[in-house]
């Protein structure tokens, strides 16, 4: 992958380093690369020469000790003491990452699936990020709703960015850590990582990609913009006071004319509250699905399931119309 702003010789080798996975040895033939082409930019030291000269079949253990001695001669710090948002400057130290990136962010049907799914794309520099890392971007609720975790703050945090190609999230991950500094923002990558470096951007220039992304609901179909709705409108707080919180919205799989919500109640049960469609917009029916809620649990109409095997009785919070669930 080409890689905008690639840095310093001390910075391209530190990457090196980063990505080899010393169980696997995935990333190695890399790593011995890299230490070549730190030579060719003049980087030197005794120990990196060897390191130059290593095999992909040498073992972890002498290759690890390699690493440790170059770092230290070239006085390159070992990966994961520098800060997020900042990289190796030529010579030494460290230095503030400029702006130099670009994003952007789509959502899109996900490949081959006719159920509905979605995911959100990011491109960094024009090139797709996503697929690179993990293999799929993650669905616009885990992102984009009902809060937009994609927003910089001051505070860094960890947002997952890309899932395993099979939809699941665990299975193939990618995160970014997001920070804002003054007029930049930062992202670095961790896990299944789509490029060797963390890229930065102009901070006016993606808060307005950020919140354009989350302001298009051009793709929703009917069922999507009900569920955005209802994650976002949706009581939660009234909802804790009974320990329930929103674990998924969606069409029942069986019956597309019936909308679900599902709840978590202490970890313990699955709790299923269906409304009919009726040919009602998105909007009167997530109305209607908000208003249920509002009400004490014991009111609904709802199907419960054991997550523990052991519990064979409905929750204490049941009412006399809560049923099994069936699958």
């Amino acid at each position: 992958m080409i890689e905008k702003g690639g840095g310093s010789a001390e910075q391209r080798l530190y990457d090196a380093v980063a990505h080899w996975n010393t169980d696997t040895g995935y990333g190695l033939a890399d790593l011995i690369h890299a230490a070549c082409q730190a030579l060719i930019d003049g980087l030197d030291s005794p120990t990196l020469r060897e390191l130059a000269g290593a095999s992909a079949h040498d073992s972890s253990w002498d290759i690890g000790d390699l690493v440790g001695k170059s770092l230290r001669e070239i006085g390159i710090p070992y990966p994961g003491t520098v800060p997020p948002g900042f990289a190796l400057a030529a010579g030494g130290g460290v230095a503030r990452r400029p702006g130099v990136d670009s994003l952007r962010l789509e959502v899109s049907p996900v490949p081959g699936d006719a159920g509905g799914e979605f995911q959100v794309r990011v491109y960094v520099n024009g090139t797709e990020m996503t697929s690179a890392g993990a293999g799929l971007g993650m669905d616009p609720y885990d992102v984009l709703v009902p809060t937009n975790r994609l927003v910089a703050a001051s505070e860094p945090c960890t947002v997952a960015i890309a899932r395993c190609e099979c939809g699941v999230y665990g299975c193939g991950s990618t995160d970014v850590t997001i920070a804002r500094d003054g007029d930049l923002v930062h992202w670095d990558w961790s896990l299944e990582v789509p490029m060797t470096r963390g890229v930065s951007f102009v901070a006016a220039e993606y808060d307005v990609e950020v919140a354009r992304v989350a302001a298009d609901h051009s793709w929703e179909t009917s069922e999507r913009a009900a569920g955005r709705r209802v994650l976002t409108d949706v009581d939660r707080d009234r909802l804790l006071t009974y320990g329930l919180r929103p674990s998924w919205v969606a069409n029942d799989y069986r019956d597309q004319e019936l909308f679900q919500v599902a709840l978590q109640l202490d970890g313990d049960y699955q709790i299923f509250v269906g409304t009919p469609w009726r040919g009602r917009s998105h909007e009167e029916l997530a109305d209607e699905v908000c208003a249920t809620l509002a009400l004490p649990p014991s009111a609904w109409h709802a199907t419960w399931h054991a997550i523990i095997p052991t519990l064979t009785k409905p929750p204490k919070i049941a009412g006399p119309s809560w049923r099994p669930a069936r699958f």
